[in-house]
């Protein structure tokens, strides 16, 4: 902790000189503030372990002055706490948006980034029909449908639940767990919904078939009593009386 609370200090104080270069506009000297007292804000969360402080800490201070620094900060702090998908984005926009002179600093960068990557875990949802969009939920979070087969969501290690909608079928639902780095496939299926005209139309004919049954079973036993009876009349028309 302590060896990489003074690369951190290190690290602010090496890209310091950049702030300027980094900066889209200029800032009011209320803002300069606020940014040196987030700056402070985050390395006294970081060196007591309070490592969600610190994420947004940072996180606002690369948002209000773009300075690299605050970016690598964010970048460390969220890896420490796990949040790996979030960490290599952190590192990937500092190599590819920031100019970083310093080799061996690119290089920490790098190989921080390809571990970060490395641990990202993918959930790879198959089965989607190409030419319809769905409503994705994963973790209580929308997720856009971008049209990708299969469709890939990046999480980190942990249990997760996904939710997939699609009009006129019941939703999709899975619940699991992942590991670090894991790349899992799960097969969509989508039940159609039983529309209520369609339900109408069952049980009408359900009605209809039980109707006609019954009727036939009235009109036999109609017609055997009929024949029962015209059996015991009809003998008597043969019979002759001898005088």
């Amino acid at each position: 902790m302590l060896r990489a609370f003074a690369s951190w200090l290190f690290v602010v104080a090496l890209l310091a000189p950049s702030l300027t270069r980094a900066q889209a506009r200029e800032l009011s000297p209320a803002e300069v503030e606020e940014a040196r007292a987030l700056f402070v804000a985050g390395s006294a969360a970081v060196e007591s372990g309070r490592w969600a402080d610190a994420v947004s800490s940072f996180e606002r201070a690369y948002e209000l002055t773009g300075a690299p620094s605050a970016l690598y900060n964010l970048g460390l702090a969220l890896r420490a706490l796990g949040r790996h998908r979030e960490a290599r984005d952190a590192f990937d926009r500092l190599l590819t948006a920031h100019t970083l002179d310093d080799e061996d600093l690119r290089r920490e960068v790098s190989q921080m980034r390809g571990e970060e990557a490395a641990r990202v875990a993918v959930l790879e949802l198959v089965g989607l029909d190409p030419d319809a969009r769905h409503a994705i939920r994963f973790d209580g979070r929308d997720l856009a449908d971008d049209g990708a087969r299969p469709l890939d969501v990046e999480t980190d290690a942990g249990s997760h639940t996904l939710i997939a909608e699609r009009e006129g079928f019941r939703p999709f639902v899975w619940e699991g767990q992942l590991a670090d780095g894991e790349r899992r496939s799960v097969r969509a299926m989508f039940e159609p919904v039983a529309t209520a005209g369609a339900s109408d139309d069952t049980a009408l004919h359900v009605v209809l078939v039980v109707s006609a049954i019954a009727a036939v079973a009235a009109g036999g036993a109609v017609l055997g009593y009929v024949l029962y009876e015209d059996a015991q009349v009809r003998p008597l028309y043969d019979q002759r009386v001898e005088p």
